[in-house]
């Protein structure tokens, strides 16, 4: 209910009540001011009548009492005068009532007691008042009663019955209480009018506000309140409306400075939930910004990146894809997975990135609103009724990945709208990335051979902990084959480094296709390698071993001048934990063994025995 029906009906509510209360205080006193009038011209007329009675019996005009009672009716709204003799005035003159009626009960009752009666007797037709007032002797003033009447003082010498028409009376209390309620009526209509035009204006501000209120919750600010008057209403609506102005300006600006920084635009009309979600995104990214800094690789980021798309934007499918050195390699959420591109996608990008849209022009791509722009294709093959969206993330102007969202197409406003959010993660996410990738390169350069592409003795250093301690956990092996290219100085001296680097490089090739992936192969130094077969014995390298060594012998180099050039490797073996309890011991019992090897002739496989420990070179190692 509205504040100016609530008050104007209390208003109405209050006066009714008023009326009816003076209006039943206006009977009231009417019927009492009635009651005490009558009572008074009753007695009145009582004594009019006892002094004519007293006065013709003086006179001996007694008989002729009859005819001033019946002229005595004739007074205006006296209804009714009888007079009524008591038994003791009949013994001492005799029963000359001269056409009296014979006492009622109440005026027999008013001359035993001689207690006068009052009553007023309501009737559908008549309203009047009954007044029987007994005629008391006594010998005190003027006659003196008991002159004439042989009777005790105070004895009950008779009663006369008085009846007042009040139907007069009672027409002047109706029009005077309709008088009053007419007046009141008019009194209180005429304040209500006044009421309604001083609450008009609070209850249209009020009800301005209230519907301003309503919609700076739905963030809408563009509403203001007009000014109803030029009291502390108006004054109300002018401040709220400075209140709105400020508010405004300060989502606009909070807008323009998001959008100065981060380039995206709000398009929502709730400029309240708009200021939440920019503030909310913001401290999302900058919390995602730390996360990213602190991450070790560039794998940490790429995980997280999907861990965004799928809780902050409700991504229901998520592929990223990393362009690197030409190749177009698929990651999954726990690293990089073995597909060489996203299953969305056409084939043909695994071994020609460029035909990707968004690798090739490094522009966000909107699959969403025409299917048709990228190769991506399969998507409504795989997915009916969805779309994609794709995020390059750009390294230094270049395309370094690319982030790829498939969603339905029933959802594509919103899913537009998030994507436009996220890329302001992307932005933050590129720069950190390219960082970490060099960094990562740099590494990569740090821990493998430049020329062979072979992982090198830093890498071992930094690597072979880790390793050693997985062997340790499982109760395995791993068998560390020493290489040593025979006579290696003689073809840099006799051939020219250039013929001796491709040797080295052969070597590692022909190394890198005799192992599994999961061995390690390492340059340990000049022309001189390493093998770590991995859950192996010593016994089980030694067929392995036998196998690169035969390789190499029957693969000659082919030299510019049409010649070949046939080499041949020698090989020690050692087995951790078989033959020593550090891993660094058992390389040197492996160096041993490729010792032996060379010394007893070259091109041999030799197996670590514990002789060879104080047999070789008088125990120099």
């Amino acid at each position: 209910m509205r504040l100016a029906t609530k008050i104007s009906a209390f208003y109405l509510t209050a006066t009714v009540a008023l009326v009816v209360v003076l209006t039943a205080i206006a009977l009231i006193a009417f019927r009492a001011f009635s009651l005490t009038a009558a009572t008074a011209h009753a007695q009145s007329a009582a004594e009019i009548v006892r002094v004519h009675l007293t006065e013709a019996m003086l006179l001996g005009t007694i008989g002729e009492r009859q005819r001033f009672l019946e002229r005595l009716r004739d007074v205006n709204n006296l209804k009714k005068a009888v007079v009524i003799r008591s038994p003791l005035v009949d013994e001492q003159f005799g029963k000359h009532r001269l056409g009296e009626a014979e006492p009622d009960p109440i005026e027999r009752r008013v001359l035993t007691t001689g207690k006068p009666y009052f009553e007023t007797v309501e009737s559908i037709t008549e309203t009047y008042f009954r007044a029987t007032i007994p005629y008391i002797a006594t010998s005190h003033g003027t006659p003196n009663c008991l002159q004439c009447h042989m009777v005790p003082e105070g004895a009950v010498l008779g009663a006369i019955t008085v009846a007042i028409d009040l139907g007069v009376l009672r027409q002047h209390a109706i029009l005077t209480v309709t008088g009053i309620v007419l007046a009141v009526a008019l009194f209180a209509a005429s304040l209500l009018w006044l009421l309604h035009r001083l609450l008009r204006p609070v209850t249209i501000t009020a009800q301005e506000i209230a519907d301003v209120v309503h919609e700076g919750v739905e963030g809408r600010f563009e509403r203001r309140i007009h000014h109803q008057s030029a009291d502390e209403t108006g004054l109300i609506a002018h401040e709220v409306n400075r209140l709105l102005d400020a508010i405004e300006r300060a989502f606009t600006q909070i807008s323009e400075q998001i959008a100065l920084v981060t380039g995206w635009r709000q398009r929502q009309r709730n400029q309240l939930q708009a200021g939440v979600e920019a503030v909310t995104t913001m401290a999302q990214i900058a919390h995602f910004k730390q996360a990213i800094e602190e991450d070790a690789h560039t794998s940490h980021i790429y995980r997280r990146l999907i861990h965004v798309s799928r809780t902050t934007f409700s991504i229901p499918e998520i592929h990223l894809l990393e362009v690197r050195g030409g190749e177009i390699t698929a990651i999954a959420p726990d690293g990089y997975s073995h597909l060489s591109c996203c299953p969305a996608c056409d084939p043909l990008i695994a071994s020609q990135p460029d035909q990707c849209r968004a690798v090739r022009t490094g522009d966000p791509i909107d699959g969403l609103t025409d299917p048709t722009l990228c190769v991506a294709e399969r998507v409504t093959a795989t997915h009916p009724n969805h779309g994609y969206l794709c995020f390059p993330i750009l390294f230094s102007g270049q395309v370094g990945a690319v982030v790829q969202w498939v969603v339905p197409l029933e959802e594509a406003s919103r899913y537009l709208e998030a994507a436009n959010r996220f890329q302001l993660f992307l932005k933050e996410a590129a720069p950190v990335l390219e960082s970490k990738r060099l960094m990562e390169q740099l590494r990569e350069n740090a821990l493998r051979d430049a020329l062979t592409g072979l992982r090198n003795r830093r890498f071992l250093e930094e690597s072979i902990e880790m390793l050693v301690a997985q062997i340790l956990r499982r109760h395995s092996h791993l068998a560390v084959l020493m290489i040593d290219i025979d006579w290696f100085k003689m073809v840099n001296d006799t051939y020219g480094h250039d013929v001796g680097d491709r040797l080295i490089v052969h070597v590692s090739k022909l190394l890198t296709q005799s192992v599994r992936a999961s061995d390690w192969i390492i340059r340990y130094g000049g022309e001189e390698f390493m093998i770590i077969l991995v859950d192996a014995t010593g016994e089980d390298a030694l067929p392995v071993a036998e196998k690169i060594r035969t390789a190499l012998e029957s693969s000659p180099i082919q030299l510019n001048d049409g010649t070949a050039l046939h080499k041949t490797i020698s090989i020690g073996i050692a087995d951790f934990p078989g033959d020593a309890a550090g891993f660094w011991q058992v390389v040197k019992f492996a160096d041993i063994a490729l010792y032996h090897a060379k010394e007893t002739g070259r091109n041999r496989v030799v197996r670590f025995t514990a002789d060879l420990w104080t047999s070789t070179a008088n125990g120099k190692y």
